[in-house]
């Protein structure tokens, strides 16, 4: 069409920036070469862009604050400024022909003017103080007057000037929805050169499908008003000439011209942005099935449900038509015997289940993982010279897809790859994510390794504790009469030879009475130590300060004899053995009490609680232990000092240990010789 679309309708509220919309326009007729400028009602200049300092030789800095007046020559009757801004009043842009008077010489010209807000302000404040928009060109001829009506010359050049330098499409229709306009960035974006569009109808350029639901929309519209869409923006498909459709960000808005109705469409080609949006939709699917399998792994030791369960995601995520997980078979010692063998797939149709093919075979993708540093891609199989494609693939007619290893690249476990029947460009976060997945697996994989030789080697070793249980029960039981044979010989001779005996007799007797004694000691602790796990009691409800009063009833005449001082802060209720953690209290005190040095002893039982522990204590101020010697007086029948020095067999701190070890917790010993020492042991809170 001859013109631009005039301005009698007002725009429709889009809550658009004023100011960024004046610079937005100015930027346009700049890039068109069209000189304009902005004043105030009374012709002082506001702002003019560089086309309109070129014109008049001014620069634009001496063209503000200057008065538009002052670049006319011709200042007649209706030539003033002030004479073509009262003609707005009606609101319709003017034209007139004026003198334009430049530093060098004066030239004929046609000054387009209409109001506008001014560029400053709140919306408020635009409306009070407008401003007035004009646009100067060259003309050959002089003369002219003001007209109520537009130059069609001039608003026409400057609308498509406007319309060429838009990188958006602009097509306007009446209301058979036949084109009447359209401007270049239509066959950018579309295809159809503007010249082949105008004059046919609208449908063209709209896809098939919703063609009927166009036409329909428009009849309601003109009938009712009712419009069914968001003309400010919408998204909708556009018919490109060569058939396939483009995705367009689409506004809409309808005017009044000689008495006839168009409507005016702007659209954008949003298929960047679409493509962005889908691949941040694919990533974003790709690592919630990452977050979810790696959940789902730690969760699901077994890999026979782990593997089935990644192939499902891996496909689904990719939207593959296969996904499969290839476990590599060590046949013998020949590695061209080396087979991947199909442990998992998606697709239980296919027919995948222990299907088998070469873990070596030059022309196959998965053998080529196995030797390659990285993942292996494949766009098209029947394109690509690498591989010919096993069986496994081919005949399942495949004809893309990306393989990874799973493991360590130096000994493999075997290839996850994702394929499809289709040729196909794989992106670089599918691959990261197929590696991610690959790398759950292989973790998976090891875990379970590390677990299957972790029960095994508990299993074996609680076999071994239980033969070493046993036969120091067996042992320390069959000694237990022997050595009662040798301390009743010893007596009877003592008893019946005494009188006999000289003194030597007499000493040497009591030698081996007394290491008979100590022996039947040892045999006793050993079998009790050996008891500790297989004749232990069920674990109940036990109070520890009951437990602590038995203890101290018992050790009464030793407390007594050494003038023991013992002080007790209140003791938790737990669950344990009652017998054992009477024994355990009985021992920790009758140590303290018998190391205590040469003064009485001073001892405190505490406690205190960590997190869901217990930490029980008893601290006494006697001679102490060697930091280094802290850990063996744990072990049986470990003695740090004389027996001549202080009475024991050794066993009664090692005791101790398996006591609280069996209740859950652990034990140690904090000391300095000479500063006394402090037995610490846990026990969990509620039980182990």
């Amino acid at each position: 069409m001859g013109s631009g679309p005039p301005h009698e309708s007002a725009p429709e509220e889009t809550g658009v920036d004023v100011e960024s919309t004046d610079f937005r326009m100015a930027g346009l007729l700049e890039a068109a070469g069209i000189a304009c400028f902005r004043a105030t009602p009374a012709g002082t200049i506001i702002a003019a862009n560089d086309a309109f300092a070129r014109l008049t030789g001014y620069t634009r800095a001496e063209l503000r604050d200057r008065s538009f007046d002052a670049l006319v020559a011709d200042e007649g009757e209706g030539k003033g400024f002030e004479s073509l801004v009262a003609a707005l009043d009606d609101g319709s842009p003017i034209s007139a022909t004026i003198s334009l008077r430049t530093k060098t010489e004066t030239l004929p010209c046609t000054v387009h003017l209409e109001r506008g807000p001014s560029a400053a302000g709140t919306a408020a404040e635009v409306d009070q103080q407008p401003s007035i928009t004009g646009i100067v060109r060259p003309r050959s001829g002089d003369g002219g007057s003001v007209s109520d009506a537009r130059s069609e010359l001039t608003y026409g050049r400057t609308f498509e000037a406007l319309a060429d330098a838009l990188p958006d499409g602009i097509i306007v229709l009446d209301t058979d929805s036949d084109i009447q306009y359209a401007n270049p960035a239509v066959g950018r974006i579309l295809g159809y050169d503007p010249d082949e569009l105008v004059g046919s109808s609208q449908v063209e350029i709209i896809p098939q499908r919703l063609r009927q639901t166009h036409l329909s929309a428009l009849q309601r519209y003109l009938e009712t008003g009712e419009r069914h869409i968001n003309w400010t923006y919408v998204e909708l498909p556009g018919q490109h000439k060569d058939g396939h459709e483009v995705p367009l960000g689409v506004s809409l808005n309808d005017f009044t011209y000689d008495g006839d109705r168009y409507f005016v469409g702007l659209f954008r080609d949003i298929s960047p942005r679409k493509r962005a949006e889908h691949t941040l939709t694919e990533k974003v699917v790709q690592l919630e099935s990452v977050s979810y399998l790696g959940r789902y792994a730690l969760e699901n030791a077994d890999i026979d449900d782990l593997l089935p369960k990644a192939t499902e995601l891996v496909a689904a995520a990719l939207d593959a038509e296969y996904a499969i997980v290839l476990e590599r078979e060590v046949t013998g010692p020949d590695a061209d015997a080396d087979r991947l063998r199909v442990r998992a797939d998606n697709d239980p149709g296919a027919s995948f289940d222990d299907a088998t093919t070469s873990a070596t075979a030059p022309d196959s993708l998965a053998a080529a993982t196995l030797t390659n540093d990285g993942p292996v891609v494949v766009e098209d199989l029947e394109t690509d010279d690498r591989f010919d494609g096993p069986s496994l693939l081919t005949d399942r007619d495949v004809r893309s897809g990306v393989s990874v290893s799973v493991g360590s690249s130096a000994d493999p476990w075997g290839v996850l790859g994702v394929y499809d029947t289709d040729r196909r460009e794989f992106a670089d976060h599918d691959v990261d994510f197929l590696e991610s997945v690959a790398t759950i697996l292989a973790t998976a994989i090891e875990r379970q390794g590390y677990e299957r030789r972790l029960n095994e080697t508990v299993a074996d070793l609680e076999a071994s504790n239980e033969r070493l249980e046993q036969f120091a029960y067996a042992a320390s039981h069959d000694l237990q009469e022997p050595l009662r044979m040798v301390s009743s010989y010893l007596q009877l001779i003592e008893n019946r030879y005494a009188d006999d005996l000289d003194a030597d007799g007499r000493e040497f007797i009591e030698y081996a009475v007394d290491g008979a004694d100590r022996m039947r000691g040892m045999i006793d602790g050993l079998l009790e130590y050996s008891r500790i796990d297989s004749q232990g009691d069920p674990f109940e409800p036990v109070d520890l300060d009951d437990v602590l009063d038995d203890v101290l009833t018992d050790l009464q005449v030793m407390i007594e004899q050494e003038a023991a001082e013992i002080t007790t802060e209140s003791l938790p209720a737990v669950q344990g053995d009652p017998r054992q953690l009477r024994q355990l209290f009985q021992n920790l005190l009758s140590n303290a009490i018998e190391y205590s040095g040469d003064d009485p002893p001073r001892i405190h039982v505490g406690v205190d609680r960590s997190g869901r522990t217990w930490e029980l204590s008893v601290a006494d101020e006697g001679i102490g232990i060697d930091p280094d010697e802290q850990d063996r007086v744990f072990r049986v029948f470990q003695r740090l000092h004389s027996r001549e020095e202080y009475d024991g067999t050794g066993i009664g701190l090692a005791l101790c240990r398996r006591i609280v070890e069996r209740h859950g917790g652990r034990i140690w010993v904090d000391s300095e010789p000479g500063e006394g020492s402090t037995f610490t042991f846990t026990i969990p809170v509620g039980g182990r």
